[in-house]
Formats: structure tokens, C-alpha cells, sequence
């Protein structure tokens, strides 16, 4: 995932959406927990954030981007720095 996230859209023969096929309703389940685990990762990163940085990350679309923009605003981080969760 490097974008916005859409759900899924499959058409018939004629040109009209299905959403009736059982491979539609798959995809579109899996869309929607992959849609609610993103927005959890997103809102668990900004939580973790002091409110004067909200601004600057709440824009991004998908975890990704914002974990992106992330290491770019703050650089990598060094393994002396890294301070397990224990």
C-alpha cells in the first residue's frame, strides 16, 4: 500500500459494479480490516505524538506515509538511542 486505500470494485460483462459474487465480498472484507488496521496504526502513531506535532503528521493518508514523513522529519534513528519496551 503506497496510496489511498479503495475498496475493491469489480463490473460484469455490460459494464455495471457487482457486489453480489462472493469473491467481491472476500476482497471487500479483507479491504475493511486491512482499512481498520491502518487507521489504528495511524491513530496509535499519533497518539504517541506531543500536540505540537499533530498538525504537521495528521494529514497522511495511510501509516505508511506517516511513518515515512516520519524518519524524514526526525532521521533514523541510532541503535545506541533505541530503548526496548520491556
Amino acid at each position: 500500500m503506497t496510496a489511498f486505500m479503495f475498496a475493491p470494485t469489480e463490473w460484469d460483462e455490460h459494464g455495471n459494479v457487482v457486489t453480489a459474487s462472493e469473491q467481491y465480498k472476500e476482497k471487500l472484507k479483507a479491504y475493511q480490516t486491512r482499512f481498520k488496521r491502518d487507521r489504528f496504526a495511524c491513530y496509535i502513531q499519533l497518539s504517541c505524538m506531543h500536540n505540537n506535532l499533530l498538525g504537521e503528521f495528521e494529514g497522511c493518508p495511510i501509516a505508511k506515509d506517516l511513518w515515512d514523513r516520519l524518519k524524514i522529519r526526525f532521521g533514523q534513528i541510532s541503535d545506541t538511542r533505541y530503548v526496548p519496551c520491556a
